[in-house]
């Protein structure tokens, strides 16, 4: 009977030890995740002041500074390598539920015969009169430090940040604004000067 014993022994420290790694793991993405929220909250404080004097006419103009690539190559050297530049520029644009926005750049802008939009410029295409404003977001818990004055080469808000999105970008996704026909200057937040489109994109162009 002594064998039966010990199976049940082995069988009860099994689940027990289950139910304790199931529980630690699930405690651990729980502490993980308000450290995140923690974080979030702390970013948000410290960009929410740069964006009032966005909506009170100073420049949304920052630079975003690559962590990897700053301590050796800041400000002399912005070669790209396999760790992308060394700093970019861009226009500070939003909070979003998962990161900061910025604009970053300008792209042509096509509609197709059924009346969406591309970025692709083919025979059935028309070319829009107007651009679509390229935007990224970068993660929070990408971004390690923000400086809001800027120093003496920038004069600017700077972003330092984890260049980690595709082709070695700080942005983790890209989304395309036109300006809103419902904007009105003076009266409404600046981010309301712009209404995100779905566009088909070429991606050999992003």
């Amino acid at each position: 009977m002594s064998w039966i014993s010990n199976n049940i022994i082995g069988i009860i420290g099994i689940v027990v030890g289950g139910f304790i790694a199931y529980h630690v793991y699930f405690l651990s993405l729980q502490l993980n995740l308000k450290d995140k929220l923690v974080y979030k909250d702390s970013v948000r404080k410290k960009v929410e002041p740069l964006l009032a004097r966005i909506n009170n006419g100073i420049s949304s103009k920052c630079e975003l500074v690559n962590v990897k690539k700053y301590l050796k190559y800041y400000p002399h050297n912005n070669d790209l390598n396999k760790d992308g530049y060394t700093y970019l520029g861009a226009e500070l644009k939003a909070l979003q539920f998962d990161g900061v926005e910025f604009f970053c750049g300008v792209r042509e802008l096509f509609k197709k015969p059924d009346g969406s939009y591309t970025l692709k410029k083919e025979e059935s295409t028309v070319r829009e009169e107007y651009n679509a404003l390229e935007a990224g977001v970068i993660p929070y818990e990408w971004i390690e430090y923000i400086d809001g004055r800027g120093d003496e080469y920038s004069y600017r808000p700077q972003f330092f940040t984890q260049f980690k999105g595709e082709r070695k970008s700080p942005y983790k996704h890209l989304s395309y604004y036109i300006q809103s026909d419902t904007y009105y200057e003076g009266r409404d937040p600046m981010d309301f000067k712009w209404r995100r489109i779905e566009v088909e994109q070429n991606k050999s162009l992003v």
